[in-house]
Parts: C-alpha cells; sequence; structure tokens
C-alpha cells in the first residue's frame, strides 16, 4: 500500500505570504555614519564649488578651507565604506565592473571619479596657502565643473539605493533620495558657515541666509518621508522608538538649529559665531539621528517576529 500523502497543515499552507522572506543585513551605526560623512563631503565640495564659480573672490579664503576638508571627510566616509564590507580587502572588486542601471555600482564609480577633481583642487589649495605655485584659472573652472555631476550623483546614490531594494522600511522610503540630496547641501553649507566664522571671512550673511531656505526644505522632505514610514513603524516592535528617533532628528537637526541662526542676527557679534557653532553642531548631530532611525528599519521584526536590537534584543 502506498505512503499516505501528507497534507500541509493550514499553518504551513501560507508559506512565505504572511512571513518576511528577506535577511536584515549587516549594516548598524557605522553605515549611518558613512551616510553622515558622504553627505559631508559632497555638500561641503557642492556649496563651495557654486561659491567658487559665482564669485571666486569671495569665496576664495573659504574654499582654502572647504576642499581640504572635503577630501578629509571622503577618506573617512570611505574608510567607514570599507569597514563596513564583509571581505574588507576586497573594495577594489566594486570596480572592476560598471553597471549604470545598479546604484551600488553608479555611487561607487561616482565617489572615485568625484575623489580625483577633489583631490587636485585641495592638493591646490593647500600648496597656495603655503605659498607654493599656483594654477590658471581655467584649470580650476575644469576641475570644479568636472567635479559636479560626480559630486552630485555621490551625494544622491545612497538613498536611491535604499528605496530600490527589498528590506522592509527601505522600500517604502520613496523620498530617502531626496532628502539625503537635499541634506547634504545643508550640511555643506553649514560647515561653510562654520569656515566663514573661524576665518571671519567672505559672505557670511549669504550663506546664513541660504541654510535658512535649504533646512525649510529639509523639513518639508523629512515631513514627507515620515508620512511614507508611519504605516511601518507601526507595524514593528520598536517602531515607535525609531519614529520618535526620526522626529527628534528633525526637531535637532532642523528647527532649532533655524530658531538659533534666525536669533544670531539679533545679538552682539561676540555671540554670533558661538550660536553659530551650536547650530552647526546640531544640524550634524540631528543628520545622524535621522540616519541612524533609516539604517536600524530592516532590524526590527514585525509582531510577529523578533525584537530588534533597538529594543536590546539579539
Amino acid at each position: 500500500m502506498p505512503n499516505p500523502v501528507e497534507l500541509p497543515s493550514p499553518m504551513n499552507a501560507a508559506g512565505y505570504a504572511t512571513r518576511r522572506v528577506t535577511k536584515p543585513p549587516n549594516w548598524h551605526e557605522l553605515v549611518a555614519f558613512d551616510m553622515l560623512f558622504n553627505n559631508m563631503t559632497t555638500g561641503l565640495f557642492l556649496v563651495a564649488a557654486v561659491g567658487d564659480l559665482m564669485s571666486r573672490p569671495a569665496f576664495a579664503p573659504l574654499t582654502r578651507l572647504a576642499y581640504p576638508m572635503a577630501l578629509l571627510f571622503l577618506t573617512i566616509d570611505l574608510a567607514c565604506l570599507v569597514l563596513d564590507l564583509g571581505h574588507r580587502f576586497r573594495f577594489h572588486h566594486m570596480l572592476r565592473v560598471f553597471k549604470p542601471g545598479s546604484p551600488m555600482s553608479l555611487g561607487t564609480w561616482s565617489l572615485t571619479a568625484y575623489s580625483i577633481p577633489l583631490g587636485l583642487l585641495a592638493t591646490i589649495e593647500i600648496l597656495e596657502r603655503v605659498g607654493i605655485g599656483g594654477v590658471p584659472t581655467w584649470l580650476r573652472t575644469v576641475l570644479i565643473v568636472s567635479g559636479i555631476p560626480f559630486a552630485m550623483g555621490s551625494a544622491m546614490y545612497k538613498g536611491v539605493l535604499f528605496s530600490t531594494t527589498s528590506q522592509p522600511g527601505w522600500k517604502d522610503a520613496r523620498w530617502l533620495g531626496g532628502y539625503l540630496t537635499n541634506s547634504a547641501i545643508a550640511i555643506g553649507c553649514a560647515e561653510l558657515l562654520a569656515i566663514a566664522d573661524v576665518d571671519g571671512q567672505g559672505p557670511v550673511l549669504s550663506i546664513r541666509t541660504s541654510l535658512l531656505a535649504l533646512l525649510a526644505i529639509n523639513l518639508g522632505f523629512l515631513v514627507a518621508l515620515r508620512a511614507e514610514l508611519r504605516p511601518v513603524f507601526r507595524t514593528l516592535k520598536g517602531g515607535p522608538r525609531l519614529d520618535q528617533m526620526l522626529i527628534l532628528g528633525a526637531v535637532v537637526g532642523v528647527l532649532v538649529p533655524a530658531m538659533l541662526i534666525l536669533v544670531s542676527e539679533t545679538v552682539p557679534a561676540i555671540a554670533v559665531a558661538i550660536l553659530d557653532g551650536i547650530a552647526i553642531a546640531l544640524v550634524l548631530a540631528g543628520n545622524f539621528l535621522v540616519r541612524r532611525s533609516i539604517v536600524m528599519l530592516p532590524h526590527h521584526e514585525n509582531d510577529d517576529g523578533v525584537v530588534g536590537r533597538w529594543d536590546g534584543g539579539s
């Protein structure tokens, strides 16, 4: 007599229809720092480059520090990127192929291409600061113009990469690319304001005004991003905490800095730099909190799964 066929139980009949089929990536705080330093280098370069092209005499005192600082932030960003790879000594394998349709491949090549004009500009600024050499204006212009599209690509790709995955939360964050791109420019504007305050030169007022406008736009992107993620937060254990972290990032990184910049217009000159410094530090802190909230989304199961690391689980 043939063996009886075992019919699937009702519990197994649904298969994966109601279960998560993706495995959370091993990405945690280091990726949040990677995203932050990516925006710090690209944003600072973009803001300095646009100012350099528009008015070289006004922005020259600032670019002498801006380009070398952007190169430093790029180095830190690349270190974070390599350290977070599963096989850290195989990072060069990402450059073996070029796939324009892949956000990861396009972003990696954009970072690589961006590093070349940035490195040359930083070297030129350092040499000129110590009184060595000098390059023709047309060569500076060529380097700046060639670096802008690659800096934009580097700033944009992470948001697109996250939102095109199958990871819970990330796949719903369609506004993430716009938020990260705008916040990169806002962060760059804040960094240039810090350089202007320290150096005591440059168009400080126009930079401060631009930063206020960028923070207002950034708040709009954050509101849209949270609206997309609220249904996801409700289904996760620990989701409310991530939601609170995102809101806190908006308050710390946008609202409070904007208020401090507005107040700085009415205080004595000696206090302006102090208020600017606090505002700039808060912009960076708030942006890190938002990125931390986004990065941790896949590490939280729904109500039928395990508690994520944010809640202290394993």
